[in-house]
């Protein structure tokens, strides 16, 4: 049958993909909802033939499933235990959901990957849209006076920092899928794009992903396999080495004092840093539990530095829910093998984007690509547990599987 005339999985992640981009611009923690959404009606509309397809990456789900058990098992000796617990396990069912979508745009044909294209690209220009009014907004009243009623609200309105997060990881399903229709300049032109309407906006997070991504594409279109050793390398050094950076109060200090034109975010990244670093120092086996940066003894007590008064004013706390820092969240909350778990299912993804059988070398650029902006975007914002976050990934990964040709159909399969 063809795509336009039965209901079929690829309809309901067609329709995903069509809302992903404008509903993350103006409702980003939806994310959480429209992820169990797409894979409930994949699955209603025949997608569930296809849960065979989650054997091909068994390591995957078995080291999602090590990292989730790990999660909630520290309640065991974390600092808020239900919570710990209560996040283990939805960390677990978010996966669970994620890997039945995936399961189910694996199994695509060539007529419903054509929907999902065109949904994709639709649903992408009008965020783009969206953000690119946002940010000609604020640069119309950055001039008003910054106390006014108005301009607080505006101000407020035009922060569009998540979403502008997830245009930047999506802009790569988007390439894929001008790519898969034989546009390749427009594709380029499409990055370029993105990158101009972020540089409007306030999301240095969103800007870097793009960039990041930008200098892995082509590295990746030629030697995946490279790209794909860098990325994973650069990702064991922070592990491994961020905990121990000797990055005290002087050190921040220091920073701010060579370096002026660092904002007040940027320096209080640093004194973060410095927090759970030193939190990390005194449970580095097994950590504080999943997801107690947010209860970390002293975390919620304001910043006190007279060397960096303009932190003082707006009652800056220590520790703001979560280090703005995956490789630091995975060692303050999960120690050694929490930090190692995340680690390997990250090495994983690396490793299956750049092999060979997974597909054309665009799918993997494309892949590598999206994956070097989101770890970028996890080294500098967001608690790596957020639902909407967590959510955002699976989804695009689900569209990048959406969009790979020629994946393998079952046996006896009948579509």
């Amino acid at each position: 049958m063809r795509f336009a005339t039965r209901w079929q999985p690829g309809h309901a992640i067609a329709l995903a993909a069509l809302l992903m981009p404008s509903v993350a611009t103006v409702a980003p923690l939806a994310m959480a909802t429209l992820l169990p959404l797409a894979a409930v009606g994949a699955l209603v509309l025949g997608g569930y033939r296809e849960l065979w397809r989650v054997d091909a990456v068994r390591p995957l789900v078995i080291l999602l499933a090590l990292l989730g058990l790990t999660g909630a098992a520290s309640a065991a000796w974390s600092i808020i235990p239900l919570h710990s617990l209560l996040e283990g396990l939805r960390f677990l069912v978010i996966c669970a959901v994620g890997l039945v979508l995936i399961a189910a745009a694996a199994g695509l044909d060539a007529e419903e990957r054509a929907g999902v294209q065109r949904m994709l690209l639709y649903g992408f220009v009008l965020a783009l849209v969206i953000l690119a009014a946002a940010g000609l907004a604020r640069l119309w009243f950055d001039p008003l006076p910054p106390d006014g009623l108005l301009t607080r609200w505006l101000r407020k309105f035009a922060v569009f920092d998540r979403g502008a997060t997830v245009v930047a990881l999506a802009a790569w399903p988007a390439v894929l899928a001008l790519q898969g229709r034989g546009k390749r300049l427009l594709s380029l032109l499409l990055v370029v794009v993105t990158l101009g309407v972020l540089l409007t906006l306030r999301s240095r997070s969103a800007m870097l992903a793009v960039v990041m991504a930008m200098a892995v594409w082509p590295v990746a279109r030629l030697l995946p396999r490279a790209a794909a050793t860098l990325i994973g390398a650069g990702l064991i050094a922070l592990v491994a080495i961020l905990p121990s950076l000797p990055l005290t109060t002087d050190v921040v200090v220091r920073i701010h004092q060579a370096v002026p034109r660092f904002d007040n975010s940027a320096i209080h990244r640093f004194l973060i840093w410095h927090f759970a670093i030193d939190r990390i120092a005194e449970k580095p086996l097994l950590g504080w539990g999943l997801d107690a940066s947010r209860a970390l003894p002293g975390g919620s007590e304001p910043i006190e530095e007279p060397r960096l008064p303009e932190l003082l004013h707006g009652g800056t706390l220590w520790m703001p829910l979560h280090p703005h820092n995956a490789a630091l969240q995975w060692r303050v909350e999960l120690g050694l093998p929490g930090a190692a778990l995340a680690t390997l299912v990250v090495l994983y993804i690396l490793w299956c984007a750049s092999a060979p059988e997974t597909g054309p070398p665009a799918l993997r650029a494309a892949s590598l690509a999206a994956v070097a902006g989101a770890l970028v975007v996890a080294m500098l914002s967001y608690g790596f547990w957020q639902a909407w976050w967590q959510s955002s990934l699976w989804l695009i990964g689900a569209l990048m599987v959406a969009l790979a040709p020629g994946l393998p159909s079952a046996p006896s399969a009948e579509r």
